[in-house]
């Protein structure tokens, strides 16, 4: 495993989410400035960038994960585990559109930032003795970015259900700012999943080392 293999597991859903959604927008079918990306996944072109996109980067994390997991003291790690089930969700939700199967969807979503989330500070517990110093900081920001948009996306929602339970997205012109609030979570949420998995670049070398491993 390279700096690119590492930096290839976040640019490639970055790259397809901004790609996605900025088609989104210029066909006109975004129902607001500030959507959920996975609204971005609607019936045309954006489908396609967003389905295969994070498909491709889904098999890519795993294989990421795997590759950074083989100095493990045995075949099967809790971060393993847990980083191949994160892989493991986006697949999944590229492959049940909101539009079409939205229960499905919401689960691997919850996958993502819940596992994703886990995986991440689970590889922050082990390289935390280690002497990976050069990413530490960056990965414990990125922590902090996803567990406040973590809260910020799920509480945004639960209001706005409860102001106005008829409209169930992030909607222009709806009178009320929590769908906003909620949309700008889960933007924070990824984008902090993304950066801790950005900072790894830096502690390569430590990152497959045995010694690093405390075990769990």
């Amino acid at each position: 495993m390279n700096r690119w293999t590492v930096r290839a597991a976040w640019l490639m859903p970055l790259i397809t989410v901004l790609a996605s959604m900025t088609v989104h927008h210029l066909r006109g079918a975004a129902i607001a400035p500030i959507i959920f990306i996975s609204q971005a996944d609607f019936p045309g072109p954006e489908a396609l960038i967003f389905t295969l996109g994070l498909t491709v980067s889904g098999v890519w994390q795993a294989w990421t994960v795997w590759t950074m997991t083989q100095a493990a003291p045995r075949p099967w790690s809790l971060e393993r585990f847990v980083g191949l089930l994160a892989a493991g969700c986006v697949v999944a939700m590229a492959n049940r559109s909101m539009y079409t199967h939205l229960n499905a969807h919401i689960l691997a979503a919850m996958g993502i930032f819940t596992f994703g989330w886990m995986w991440l500070g689970l590889v922050q517990r082990r390289l935390r003795s280690s002497g990976a110093t050069q990413g530490f900081a960056q990965r414990k920001w990125a922590l902090w970015c996803v567990g406040i948009g973590y809260v910020a996306q799920f509480l945004g929602a639960a209001i706005a259900l409860q102001v106005n339970p008829d409209v169930a997205l992030p909607t222009a012109g709806v009178g009320h700012p929590w769908w906003t609030i909620a949309a700008l979570g889960e933007y924070m949420l990824v984008g902090g999943l993304w950066w801790g998995i950005a900072a790894l670049e830096q502690d390569l070398a430590v990152v497959q080392s045995p010694a690093s491993w405390p075990g769990v």
